[in-house]
Formats: C-alpha cells, structure tokens, sequence
C-alpha cells in the first residue's frame, strides 16, 4: 500500500488548492511580468491580487515565486507584520552586507561608501535608489501576501518606490489581498494603483473544470483516480471553493491511506463526509463570529436571500442597497459602511474588471445560507 500523503494533502499543509488549476489568465499575466525581468527590464504594472480568503491567492504567489526563482529572479515574499517600519522595510529590501551592518545607519553614503541612507523620516527617494542598486545587480519580485493589513504610511512609500524603481530598473511589486485590499490602497497615498490595467486581478472561486481537476491532478500523481460520481459529489459539496476541496481532498486522501486501493468511491465520499461536513461548520462558524465581532452581522443576514437563488447568482448595488434597507439600516452612511464592512472581510465582492452594472457575489454562497439560518444565534 502506498502511504506517501502529497504535499498539498497532508494534515496541517494550511489553506491551499490541492493544485493551482483555473488561473491560467493569472498565470499569464504574471509570466509575462516575469519575462520583462528575466531580461532586465521593468514590467508596465505593479500587480494586485485582490479575493476573499481560501481561493488560492497564497498558492498563486508561491507558484510566482518558484517560477522567478528557477528563472534566476530574486523573489521575496513578505507579509505586513514583516514589516512594522521604515526601516523593517529597508532591511528587508536592500540589507547591508559585510563590515557595513555593524555600522549606525546614521553614518550615510559619504562615510560607508555604500548605498546606506539614514531611516529616519526615510523618503521613496530614498527607498528607490536602494532599490535600484539592487535590482539593477539582479532582477526582482517583491511578493506581499495579506497586504489589506499594511500600515498605509508603509503601504504608500512602497508603492510610490515601486513606480520609481520600475522607471529605471527591474523591479515588479505583487500585493494580495481581500477584497478590501482597494480602500486599503486609496489610503496610501498612491492613487496610481488604480491605473494598472490588466495588473489588476480578482481571485474568486474556481469553475467546475478547474475545481475537478484539483481534486483529479494530484491524485493521479500519487497513482490514485476518483470515479465520476464520488468526483460530482465532492465538486457539488465544496461549490467549487478552493480551500473546501483542499478539506474534502485531504479528508479522502487519508481514508485512501487507511483502506488502500487506488479509486476513491462513493462510499469513500460518504465515509469521510461526516468529518469534512464538520470542518466546514466549523469554519463557517468562525466566520459568523467574525460578523458578529465586527457589528455586521445584521448586514450579512438582510444581503443573504439575494444569493440563494442559484449557486452563481449576482445582485446589483442598488438590490445591496435596498436589501440593507428594509433591515433596518436606512442611514445612507450606514449602508456604506456596512457594505465596505462585508466586502473588507469577503462575505460579498465585486470582481474588478466589470461594466456597470456592477455585479456583486457571494465569497461562498452556501456561508450566505448559514449566516441566513443563524444570524440571530
């Protein structure tokens, strides 16, 4: 019997697609970002990966970082906590080396004969000429996942050095985030963010063919298949949200570890199911704590009916609106906030890349359907 468990399998491996199937038009984007680097050149965009959690952006950026990496790319991932300063920021980026990290920073380029610059009151000027000398020894990716939660002065001094950097050497900037990630960057200061084009990306959930083939892809890997109904049944069960196949994909993989074999069944399906459903409830009951900790729990509930409908259904603003409304939140202001609120923490988004009217979805529609039957709880 084969108990080698893939990587992406295994308990504990975290919130990760089984594989990064579906993101072919992020891939390309990303590729060709790459390419512009590999021979010394800067991308036209920064890149902004924006969708609620659990749909694979972390697996995203580890793909673009190996890819940088075997393409003789510098790649470094950071997220915010990182990065708590100036000169956290500096460290990261452009560290000294050899007898110069025993020196003050204080010191400045005269006296070291380095690019070393005083952090205090550091400037973009001031992050871009370390930046340059950097990149233009070698090229490089700078990956900042869980960027909604950068502090905005950092958040704007990175962002105003990239559009600097990218002036004059090869650097590219790739933040991820939920879909608050924008308001986020609307106060930094850096309002070119808006203006990237094809650069910016949504990360929502996957369709059918690329959900199945994350189950079907490692497995047969690891010299296991699935046979078409217990595969219908596990697509249907995690409406196509990747971080519910990686549930359901572990939870299988493990009775295939126990019992042996190499076809996952129906019958597998229904044994693990009690355990996968579990997990799912569990998650779904962090995120109605989390709605309730953050006073939107109403909110959540009044938007709700709009996505039960059918699995893909879309709501306008206007049906946003008056959704919230008729529960109560009649204050224009309010409504606004509660809907920034639910989209900050993915319960609703709008993908970008749309023409009016705007349509809005459901992060996981059947967590609607929860938050509908327990918001009182």
């Amino acid at each position: 019997m084969n108990t080698i468990t893939p990587r992406l399998f295994r308990p504990g491996a975290g919130a990760l697609p089984p594989a990064l199937t579906g993101r072919e038009v992020e891939k390309g984007v990303l590729s060709r970002c790459l390419a512009d680097l590999v021979v010394g050149a800067a991308p036209p965009h920064d890149v902004v990966l924006l969708g609620p959690r659990g749909n694979g952006k972390t697996a995203l950026l580890t793909w673009f970082r190996d890819a940088c990496r075997n393409a003789s790319v510098d790649a470094v991932s950071l997220t915010p906590h990182r990065i708590p300063s100036h000169e956290a920021l500096v460290d990261v980026l452009a560290p000294r080396k050899g007898v110069a990290k025993w020196l003050p920073r204080k010191i400045g380029v005269a006296a070291l004969g380095t690019a070393e610059w005083n952090l205090e009151g550091a400037t973009a000027k001031d992050l871009t000429q370390a930046l340059i000398n950097r990149c233009r020894r070698r090229p490089l990716a700078l990956l900042v996942d869980e960027a909604h939660t950068l502090a905005p002065d950092i958040g704007g001094l990175l962002l105003n050095a990239s559009q600097q950097t990218r002036a004059d050497a090869p650097f590219l900037l790739v933040l991820a985030g939920t879909p608050g990630l924008p308001d986020r960057l609307d106060a930094m200061d850096a309002s070119f963010w808006s203006r990237l084009g094809e650069g910016l990306l949504g990360i929502g959930r996957l369709d059918e063919a690329a959900a199945r083939e994350a189950l079907v892809k490692p497995l047969a890997a690891h010299g296991a298949d699935i046979d078409r109904s217990a595969l219908d049944a596990v697509v249907e069960y995690s409406q196509c949200y990747p971080y519910f196949i990686q549930l359901w994909g572990d939870a299988l993989w493990q009775h295939r570890v126990t019992t042996g074999g190499t076809t996952i069944t129906v019958a597998a399906v229904d044994a693990v199911g009690p355990s996968a459903v579990s997990r799912v409830a569990d998650y779904y009951e962090n995120r109605h704590r989390e709605l309730s900790a953050e006073g939107l729990l109403t909110a959540a509930a009044a938007v709700a009916p709009l996505f039960q409908t059918r699995r893909e259904a879309t709501a306008t603003h206007r049906q946003l609106n008056t959704a919230l409304a008729a529960n109560g939140i009649e204050d224009d202001a309010e409504r606004v906030a509660a809907l920034a609120g639910l989209c900050r923490v993915g319960y609703v988004w709008c993908p970008p890349g749309q023409v009016p009217p705007v349509c809005w979805r459901a992060g996981i529609p059947s967590l609607t359907g929860y938050i509908l039957e327990n918001a009182a709880a």
